[in-house]
């Protein structure tokens, strides 16, 4: 915890570790030295001046880690509106289960960062991947809440393989399965440190694009079509993506995210697949609510 004021160390102390969360309080200064990537889970920051550096130089040393930037009410925040580059906030008045709650969620969102990222890439695609999809939900709600109030933008993606089903029949067993476990790779690959990706069902996968908007989200979305097309191996495959984007203007939902994105993958279905499109913006009309 980079903090400097002892009464707000003794505070978050006090709320923290009854829950079971021991804290290292470090001065700003020392935060990057000090962060252990085997012990912390996550990392809180106070708003303050230079505290986006802080936030750069821990993200340096464990780009997995989550940091939190904490201010003290609503109108500080409103002063550091890119919310110091960090991952998530914390906004004062805080009651103790606010912060206990925010900071597990923390400690859960590295652990699936780390997780994705050692993961064996020969993992086929089972239905485990049901757990880390209602998480991604509920990182969503987080992200998209902190989009509207910060105006931070945001983009999901639907990869989707083309023509799966008659893929499916010819390479069965085995065969099948090592092509799916190829293209999570692939595409665990293909995303960025910040990017999160989750099975999505059977031959689709989710990818989540935190501080993304929509030209970000297509880039990311056409460097996995060419990772996927440029893979050398004997069976060909390709895949289709559709992307959503949320510029951080108005509300948003995972179900509307989700949507538009498999109506853009509609889109790019119908143009041959093999492409990346992107959504259609909401019409201004549309009220979309979060959860």
């Amino acid at each position: 915890m980079a903090v400097d004021s002892k009464p707000v160390v003794s505070a978050l102390r006090r709320d923290l570790e009854p829950a079971g969360f021991p804290m290292d309080a470090v001065t700003p200064a020392d935060a990057a030295v000090r962060l252990d990537p085997a012990r912390h889970v996550a990392a809180v920051v106070r708003a303050a001046k230079g505290a986006e550096k802080v936030v750069a130089a821990l993200k340096a040393v464990d780009p997995h880690l989550t940091v939190l930037a904490l201010f003290f009410d609503e109108e500080e925040a409103e002063g550091f509106p890119g919310a110091l580059g960090a991952d998530g906030v914390l906004v004062g008045p805080l009651t103790a289960p606010q912060v206990a709650g925010t900071c597990a969620l923390a400690a859960r969102l590295t652990a699936a960062s780390r997780r994705l990222q050692t993961a064996e890439r020969a993992r086929p695609l089972t239905a485990s991947g049901e757990h880390d999809l209602g998480f991604l939900k509920r990182l969503i709600f987080v992200e998209v809440k902190r989009s509207k109030r910060y105006g931070i933008p945001l983009s999901l993606a639907l990869v989707s393989v083309d023509g799966w089903e008659e893929l499916a029949a010819r390479a069965r067993g085995p065969t099948c399965a090592a092509l799916l476990a190829e293209l999570t790779g692939l595409v665990y690959g293909a995303v960025r440190d910040i990017d999160i990706a989750v099975p999505f069902s059977e031959e689709r996968l989710v990818v989540l694009m935190p501080h993304t908007g929509s030209v970000g989200g297509l880039q990311v979305a056409r460097r996995i079509c060419n990772r996927v097309r440029e893979r050398a191996t004997a069976i060909p495959l390709n895949v289709s993506v559709g992307v959503a984007s949320h510029e951080g203007q108005g509300t948003v939902s995972f179900g509307s995210l989700v949507k538009r994105a498999g109506e853009a993958l509609g889109v790019a279905r119908a143009a041959g697949g093999d492409r990346a499109v992107g959504a259609d913006p909401p019409k201004r009309r549309d009220r979309i609510s979060i959860g």
